[in-house]
C-alpha cells in the first residue's frame, strides 16, 4: 500500500502508525536528517549510501542507492514504514514496492515551502506531532526572514555550476533557482527549458556573471574553479567571487538546505561591493 500522507494527509488503513512504526527505512539522504530531526533516528533499520549526516546515521547499514536497493534486503527486514524519494529513487524499485503492498511513503518535496509541510506529515505520522510542529515553525520562520532580509537587495548575476564535465547549470525549474533568487540573485540560465542544462563557456562568458558558485558532491570539493583563471572579463574572476558550498546542504530537502541557502546568500553579498551599474 501506499500511505497516502503527502503534506499531512493519513490514510494508514489497518496497518500500523504512530510510535507503533519502529522499524523505518529511509530511502534517502534528506528523510533520515528529517527522521533524526523529529527524534525518530533510532527507529531507522536500513538507508542508502551518502545518508551520513548526523554522525550516527553512518552506522546504519545500506541496502543500496541511487541505482537501485536491494529489494530482498527490505522484504527480510520487515519494516513497518518505508520512506522513498519520488524522483530520486528508482521508479521501477517504488512500483515494485507499491505491487508488493509495503508501507511506503512518497516524499514529493520540490522546493522550499514543501520541506515544513513533509515536517509535519512525518510528525503526525509517527506519533511525534509536537517535534514535526516545532521543526516546520523554526524553519518557517528562518525561510521568512532571509527571503525578507534580501528580496530587494541589488541583483546579481549568478552561475550555479553544477558540473565541470560536461559543464552543467540549473535552470528556472530547480529549487536551487529559488535559492538564488530568494537571495537577490538573477540565475544566468534560468530560462533554459531543462532543469539540468548542458552549457558551453562561451555562454557563460557572454552573461558575465558576478558571482560563480560550485557545490561539493558527497563531501568531495570539486576544484573545477580553475579553469575560469583564464577568463578575468568574467566579473566573478576578476573580483574572485568564486564560492565552493558544501553541495549537501545544498541538495537535500532537510532543514540543513536553509544553511545552503544563508551560504548562497552570503556570496552574493559579498560581490555586491563589486557590483557597478
Amino acid at each position: 500500500m501506499v500511505v497516502s500522507l503527502l503534506f499531512g494527509h493519513c490514510s494508514f488503513g489497518q496497518e500500523k502508525s504512530g510510535k507503533d512504526i519502529k522499524r523505518i527505512i529511509a530511502l534517502a539522504p534528506h528523510a533520515v536528517e528529517l527522521l533524526y530531526m523529529l527524534g525518530a533516528g533510532d527507529r531507522i533499520i536500513a538507508t542508502t549510501e551518502y545518508a551520513d549526516y548526523p554522525a550516527a546515521a553512518n552506522d546504519i547499514p545500506r541496502i543500496g542507492g541511487y541505482a537501485g536497493i536491494q529489494l530482498e534486503r527490505v522484504l527480510e527486514l520487515e519494516p513497518d514504514l518505508i520512506i522513498a524519494w519520488e524522483g530520486g529513487n528508482k521508479e521501477q524499485d517504488i512500483q515494485q514496492m507499491q505491487a508488493l503492498g509495503l508501507p511506503l511513503y512518497l516524499s514529493k518535496t520540490k522546493d522550499l515551502d514543501d520541506i515544513p509541510k513533509e515536517m509535519l506529515a512525518l510528525g503526525k505520522l509517527l506519533g511525534l506531532n509536537e517535534n514535526g510542529k516545532s521543526a516546520a515553525n523554526e524553519f518557517n520562520n528562518t525561510l521568512k526572514q532571509l527571503r525578507a532580509k534580501y528580496q530587494s537587495k541589488q541583483p546579481i548575476k549568478v552561475f550555479y555550476q553544477l558540473w565541470s564535465e560536461p559543464l552543467r547549470a540549473m535552470a528556472a525549474g530547480s529549487w536551487i533557482n529559488e535559492l538564488i533568487t530568494s537571495c537577490g540573485g538573477v540565475n544566468i540560465f534560468s530560462d533554459m527549458s531543462l532543469d539540468y542544462p548542458q552549457v558551453s563557456i562561451e555562454t557563460v562568458l557572454v552573461q558575465k556573471p558576478d558571482v560563480i558558485i560550485i557545490p561539493s558532491h558527497h563531501g568531495s570539493k570539486i576544484e573545477a574553479g580553475k579553469k575560469w583563471s583564464s577568463w578575468p572579463e568574467i566579473s566573478a574572476v576578476k573580483h574572485d567571487q568564486i564560492y565552493y558550498i558544501n553541495g549537501d546542504i545544498l541538495h537535500r530537502f532537510s532543514g540543513r538546505i536553509l544553511q545552503g541557502m544563508q551560504a548562497v546568500c552570503d556570496s552574493l553579498e559579498s560581490a555586491r561591493q563589486f557590483k557597478t551599474e
